[in-house]
């Protein structure tokens, strides 16, 4: 995980002038904005200032940032400035704010946040100063980021509960950290299997994805359509995937939903896959997609 190069400048306190945090989680920026402010924000000092380019009343233009980062500070040694959604900056900009990374101040430290996964806006000469980061977890060290959040919480998850969390929230890191808070105010040292992960998050989820599949299976197009329509008022099109592939990864196999043989329920796994595909690339009506493509197979 790059997250622990971001630890080890944490714990050394930042000692860089620049650094650019880039990712393609919006989670993982918000986290380190959190640490960040753990570190710096001390309200008699205000050595901390955040600076939103994405926020219409907070944008400033590069040279006023300049001129913030070159002031010295008043109460404290060192001023932090941080530059939420940096990748809001034309090249133009960026060009402009080059000529302060070529050269940061000695009395502030700069932190640049950008979402997404390649930060070329700045040219490679004006970064020799700067420190860049990227914060990301890989797919298959989800698992482990997973246990390492319940650790942190007091609680430990059985692998098949986190195998079951990761099915129905899918691989985003924040759907993922708001199921752990779930179990946030268990006692320390419990273990959580995947009975009680079922019970607590993804009863409504199971039964909305059951009568779904039903529907799908008497190719109902209109209670189909009745079904979803209520689902995705409170589901997120991800959660409702993995709900589905749980339903048709239990019931498919073992012949309880009709008419569903190994040839079709290979197909439908290819279509489920395509679903979460296009939904993690923001693509629009995904899910109707699906199910009139679910209604055919």
């Amino acid at each position: 995980m790059s997250l622990k190069q971001f630890q080890q400048e944490s714990d050394k306190g930042f000692s860089a002038p620049a650094y650019l945090l880039y990712s393609t989680e919006s989670f993982l920026l918000y986290e380190a904005l959190t640490v960040l402010k753990g570190h710096f924000q001390d309200p008699s000092l205000f050595n901390l200032e955040i600076i939103d380019l994405a926020a219409a009343d907070e944008k400033l233009p590069a040279e006023k940032i300049m001129d913030i980062l070159n002031t010295v500070p008043f109460l404290s040694s060192k001023k932090t400035v941080v530059l939420r959604n940096v990748q809001k900056w034309t090249k133009k900009e960026a060009q402009k704010f080059g000529e302060y990374l070529k050269h940061p101040s000695d009395s502030a430290l700069l932190v640049m946040l950008f979402e997404g996964a390649s930060p070329d806006i700045f040219d490679p000469p004006m970064m020799k100063s700067v420190r860049s980061i990227a914060l990301s977890v890989a797919e298959k060290e989800i698992p482990a980021w997973i246990s390492e959040r319940a650790s942190k919480k007091g609680i430990k998850f059985t692998p098949a509960a986190i195998d079951y969390i990761i099915t129905f929230a899918g691989t985003d890191l924040g759907m993922l950290h708001s199921e752990i808070e779930k179990f946030a105010q268990s006692e320390t040292g419990r273990v959580v299997d995947v009975d009680e992960v079922r019970g607590v998050i993804y009863a409504g989820a199971e039964y909305g994805a059951f009568d779904l599949i039903n529907a799908l299976a008497r190719k109902d197009a209109g209670q189909v359509f009745r079904i979803f329509e209520n689902l995705e008022r409170t589901m997120e099109p991800v959660m409702l995937l993995g709900a589905l592939n749980w339903q048709y990864s239990s019931g498919g196999s073992r012949g309880k939903i009709p008419g569903l043989d190994k040839k079709r329920l290979e197909k439908v796994f290819s279509l489920l896959h395509e679903a979460d595909i296009a939904v993690k690339t923001s693509h629009s009506h995904v899910m109707e997609d699906l199910l009139i493509k679910l209604l055919k197979a």
